[in-house]
């Protein structure tokens, strides 16, 4: 198939089969497997640990290998993980199958797009990377439609049809994914843990030299730990912290239109803040950022310590949304001025700041929600946030690439 056909295709196919296997992951979980705060966070962290871990030694199949079978092994293994999951309604299903999730995840990330860029050329490939964001998006629009039509009556099946999806992407590719452009990369350019601390180093030597870096280092850490209290325990607050879900309709389907309107809503915050932010200028995006943050502290502050529902909901509305901001605006602060040579380097460093925060802070504030309570984790995990705002803060002004 040609190539350009078949990487838009998966962007939805892949959108689709993630939303229908989690749009009622978080329900599924609490309500069905009766996961503890701190077994919530571990499984977590077990996806995040297989990401971290498995990054390199998956990079080195792409790279010497197969662009094409990294992506084929990818798609089966998430599919592996969701069914895991969906199995077994206990933790040690979860746990791993989270873990199996988090190796194929490696397998495909970067090597599907590197494969496009070998088969149709890098300038060729540039126009097509939107353009598979917009079709994940549609198809994760869709895919939580059938998710939750799904798990309405059988909460496990969204997981195993998810990953039945997955697997058959994965048997798909197999059959449809050529590779004609492919070469091994040279000794000098492969990926391995060496050349993975040798890039560390290159990056904390960028970062001594720009404040900026250093500063987008230490918010990522920050926003990594404070994320894994939100993202692994929201739902468990709002079924198990008050009188239960409203009784207007069924739990699960309550429950996956909560996740549809967190979605929808994180779009379009998106699409609103980049049309009103100067991207040129890195004062315009730091602030931005400070007030993502701001928001972000409030809301989750909010969420946590909410006397009623519905304004817990609300504030979990509000975090989901405000938090699709922080990323692109992180990611294009930071990317301001730096070096060519060292922009990749750089950006990848940030983004591992950022998974050392998840992996950090999961487990620290699983326990803390086993010991104090689930709202005193959340509160925790915004007040973690206050330092980040105050970095940003001091680099409000003009960068230096700017005011010379």
């Amino acid at each position: 198939m040609d190539p350009t056909r078949l990487y838009l295709r998966l962007g939805a196919l892949g959108g689709f089969a993630n939303a229908t296997g989690l749009v009622l992951y978080a329900y599924y979980a609490v309500r069905v497997a009766h996961l503890s705060p701190l077994e919530l966070v571990l499984a977590g962290t077990a996806l995040e640990v297989a990401t971290f871990v498995f990054e390199i030694p998956t990079g080195v199949v792409a790279d010497l290998v197969s662009r094409r079978l990294s992506v084929v092994l990818g798609y089966l293994l998430v599919g592996a993980g969701f069914v895991l999951m969906g199995a077994a309604p206990a933790f040690w299903a979860i746990a791993g199958g989270q873990f199996v999730w988090g190796i194929g995840f490696t397998f495909f990330s970067g090597a599907r797009e590197a494969w496009l860029a070998d088969e149709v050329g890098e300038d060729a490939a540039g126009p097509l990377y939107p353009a598979f964001v917009r079709r994940r998006q549609f198809g994760l629009l869709v895919g939580g439609f059938v998710g939750i039509g799904i798990g309405w009556w059988w909460a496990a099946g969204t997981l195993l049809i998810g990953g039945v999806l997955y697997a058959l992407a994965g048997v798909y590719l197999l059959f449809t994914m050529t590779e004609h452009g492919f070469a091994p990369a040279p000794r000098e350019g492969r990926a391995t843990w060496r050349t993975s601390f040798a890039q560390a180093a290159a990056g904390l030597r960028v970062a001594r030299a720009r404040p900026v870096v250093v500063t987008a280092l230490l918010t990522t850490l920050l926003m990594g730990a404070s994320s894994e209290s939100f993202d692994r325990l929201w739902g468990f607050h709002l079924i198990n912290s008050f009188d239960g879900l409203p009784d207007v309709m069924p739990e699960a389907l309550f429950f996956g239109l909560v996740q549809l309107v967190a979605q929808l809503g994180s779009i379009a915050a998106l699409r609103i803040a980049q049309s009103r932010t100067d991207f040129n200028s890195s004062s315009s995006v730091a602030i931005g950022l400070i007030g993502s943050n701001v928001v972000t502290i409030a809301a989750m502050i909010l969420f946590a310590g909410a006397p009623v529902f519905a304004i817990a909901l609300v504030g979990a509305w509000i975090t989901f949304w405000v938090r699709a901001i922080e990323e692109p605006f992180a990611t294009a602060w930071v990317n301001r001025g730096l070096p060519s040579a060292t922009r990749a380097t750089v950006l990848s460093t940030v983004g591992q700041s950022n998974a050392l925060g998840q992996i950090a802070g999961g487990p620290i504030f699983g326990a803390l929600a086993a010991l104090a309570g689930v709202r005193v984790s959340m509160a925790v995990a915004a007040v973690v946030l206050v330092p980040a705002v105050a970095l940003y803060w001091r680099h409000r002004g003009p960068a230096e690439d700017e005011a010379t």
